[in-house]
């Protein structure tokens, strides 16, 4: 295993691109909540309460203890496309390139491949996990009035819930690059449907049929459902704020069917 993930990283440690989208992930990380609280900071100034409730727009508990996790990881995955990015560039440069076909050639397995490619991106998942942690903590304890370690990692279960998204994620992406194999159009796609036409559909089947378990099977939103939309509780909304069962099913079964496609893929098709 730790051969495998040796050879990935020897493709990519040199690449730009993957610098440059896994720096920009990063940076989108760490400028979230900076962004976010310079803005409250900014409301306050100004006299801004919120909804009349007489608070200051700094008071919302966003960074908050407890709440800070869920907040975060939500907001985060919104983004995931960034790192989705990587398994498409590279994978789509090896095809361009016939790199692919020519490690097989060199005595690397279809299988090897696979498995090279999925150690890859579960180590990503693993380091931005851990970057998000950090942040969470950072942010924390500068701006959550309450810091005992009780209430720090009470909600901490949505770390590994953002870390099974990312591969679940990544996986998505993989299966479709090796179905297209074109780095461009994939982008280009993938951007269009999960920012344009999997928003719609979901506001199709929800909110105009009610078909809820339909929307719940769209490949995006099914790697999305771990972690559920925190925010309407600030404005006196019921949320949920544990992973949902059927949420977890979705991401593990994401993971088994995304990894199994992209395995059927690269071991039982011509790799030109």
């Amino acid at each position: 295993m730790l051969r495998l993930l040796r050879i990935e990283w020897f493709k990519l440690r040199h690449s730009r691109y993957f610098w440059a989208l896994f720096g920009l992930f990063v940076l989108v990380l760490l400028g979230l909540p900076l962004g976010v609280r310079g803005f409250l900071v900014y409301l306050t100034s100004q006299g801004e309460s919120i909804l009349r409730l007489d608070i200051s727009a700094v008071e919302i508990p966003l960074y908050d203890f407890v709440d800070i996790w869920q907040n975060q990881a939500w907001i985060y995955t919104l983004f995931s496309l960034f790192l989705g990015f990587i398994p498409v560039i590279s994978v789509g440069n090896e095809y361009s390139y016939g790199t692919i076909r020519q490690n097989v050639i060199d005595g690397l397995s279809p299988s090897d491949l696979f498995w090279s490619k999925v150690l890859f991106m579960l180590v990503l998942a693993l380091v931005v996990t851990f970057i998000t942690g950090l942040i969470g903590l950072v942010t924390g304890y500068l701006w959550s009035p309450v810091t005992e370690w009780s209430f720090v990692v009470q909600n901490m279960k949505f770390l590994p819930a953002y870390g099974l998204h990312l591969l679940a994620f990544q996986l998505l992406c993989l299966v479709v690059v090796l179905l297209i194999k074109r780095t461009g159009i994939v982008m280009a796609l993938l951007t269009f449907y999960i920012y344009g036409v999997e928003f719609i559909a979901q506001g199709i089947l929800r909110f105009k049929l009610e078909w809820e378990l339909a929307a719940k099977f769209l490949p995006g939103r099914a790697t999305h459902m771990l972690i559920p939309n925190p925010f309407p509780k600030y404005i006196l909304q019921e949320t949920i704020t544990t992973i949902p069962l059927d949420g977890l099913l979705l991401a593990i079964g994401s993971v088994i069917l995304y990894g199994g496609l992209a395995y059927m893929l690269l071991t039982r098709r011509d790799l030109n």
